[in-house]
């Protein structure tokens, strides 16, 4: 049977049992049977592409001659170089010739020698200004003249707590209030307490709540206390607890909160005026200090000052006694209205007295007392000389941070500034 392959287009001629192969190429996939002219291919037959394979690799002689030549050339410069006589180069070693020894990290050396000082030849770029600026010394005054702000500090006093001077004043009802306060309620929710029992109401106010003030005016605190509780011993509604709380309390609840609110103020005041007499105490040596300060006897104020710091801080530790000890009517009153009374009502000791302002005050002061002592003078004097030590030695970064670090009395921390800069 002839075949043509595809692949070179040979045409040849093979029996069945021969293996299918071109004779020209040897593929063995481009094998198509071969048609003669003038026959036409079948509607159904589909042409393959032919399939590329890589062709065979083919030796490049190339490649060697040039190695040939390039070998050539290198022995006949080796020949004439030994000829002449010169010595054999030398190659550095690209591999290391032993086993490294096992890599530890290097240890930080700069901690252990002393780094260099900066050469004196740094003069050299300073101005004639500049060196006059940093050759120049400054002696502190024992006893210095305060400045305007270290005097501002010191007399600047604070106040005592306004709380324990004033008295609050409570705001108060008249009968016809009153009235008005039941009238509402009873329209607002639709229930009518009757004649009778709105009466007793109107006259248990009567009896106890002006009385309340009388007394608070007069000074009388815990008498005024004692009247507004027993304003609030109301007569039991229909004689039925459960129905007096979820009636009759609920409507008097807007009176019920104003005096319960009353009784908080009073027990407040009292709490204060009980802390007052030792918050006097602390007052009276605080104003002790200001004559020290004018006399400016710095170590004698930084003596006052610290007995001072010590009271107040017991002062403020010491245990705080929130317990009320109200009288007999207390227990006369409604469950729920004694509980009211005791969360709401209760003193809170740390809105008594705040003396957080007397503290910064003191800690300002006593910066600027401490900064002014002989001793402290003193010693910040000389470590300002040993900075200008360093600088005649040449040991500039030593001196910077000196300068750096000083930074009181005023006056010596701007000559430091100037000769940091």
């Amino acid at each position: 049977m002839r075949y043509r392959c595809t692949h070179c287009s040979h045409v040849f001629e093979l029996r069945e049992q021969e293996f299918q192969r071109c004779p020209n190429c040897f593929w063995t996939t481009s094998l198509a049977p071969f048609q003669a002219e003038g026959e036409q291919k079948t509607v159904t037959e589909v042409s393959k592409p032919p399939v590329s394979e890589p062709s065979s690799p083919k030796w490049n002689a190339k490649p060697f001659v040039t190695f040939i030549i390039l070998m050539v050339a290198v022995g006949t410069s080796l020949f004439l170089w030994f000829k002449a006589g010169r010595p054999i180069p030398k190659f550095a070693a690209q591999f290391p010739t032993e086993i490294p020894k096992a890599i530890w990290p290097k240890p930080d050396l700069s901690k252990v020698i002393p780094q260099p000082k900066p050469s004196k030849a740094l003069d050299s770029f300073l101005t004639k200004e500049e060196r006059t600026e940093l050759s120049q010394s400054f002696q502190v005054t024992i006893p210095r003249k305060l400045s305007e702000d270290e005097e501002e500090i010191l007399k600047k006093q604070v106040s005592f707590p306004a709380n324990f001077a004033e008295k609050p004043k409570l705001e108060k009802w008249d009968k016809g209030d009153f009235e008005k306060m039941i009238k509402s309620e009873q329209d607002k929710r639709k229930i009518r307490l009757g004649w009778w029992y709105v009466r007793s109401l109107t006259k248990t106010f009567e009896s106890h709540y002006a009385g309340a003030f009388d007394a608070y005016d007069a000074g009388n605190d815990e008498l005024a206390r004692a009247l507004f509780i027993r304003t609030l011993s109301f007569p039991i509604y229909r004689n039925d607890v459960k129905f007096h709380r979820a009636v009759a309390l609920v409507m008097l609840r807007p009176y019920i909160n104003d005096v319960i609110g009353k009784i908080a103020l009073i027990n407040q005041y009292l709490l204060t005026q009980n802390l007052a007499a030792e918050v006097r105490a602390l007052f009276e040596s605080y104003e002790a200090l200001f004559p020290v300060f004018e006399l400016q006897e710095w170590d004698r104020a930084l003596q006052l000052m610290e007995e001072l710091k010590k009271k107040i801080e017991v002062f403020e530790s010491r245990p705080q006694n929130t317990q009320v000890s109200y009288p007999p009517a207390f227990g006369l009153l409604d469950a729920e209205i004694q509980a009211a009374i005791q969360a709401e009502a209760a003193p809170k000791p740390e809105a008594a007295v705040n003396l957080k302002a007397l503290q910064i005050d003191l800690g300002l002061k006593e910066k600027v007392v401490r900064q002014n002592t002989p001793g402290e003078l003193v010693k910040i004097q000389k470590q300002y000389e040993l900075a200008m030590q360093d600088l005649k030695e040449g040991d500039w970064l030593s001196a910077r941070d000196s300068f750096r670090a000083i930074e009181h009395p005023p006056e010596l921390a701007a000559e430091a500034k100037k000769k940091l800069a």
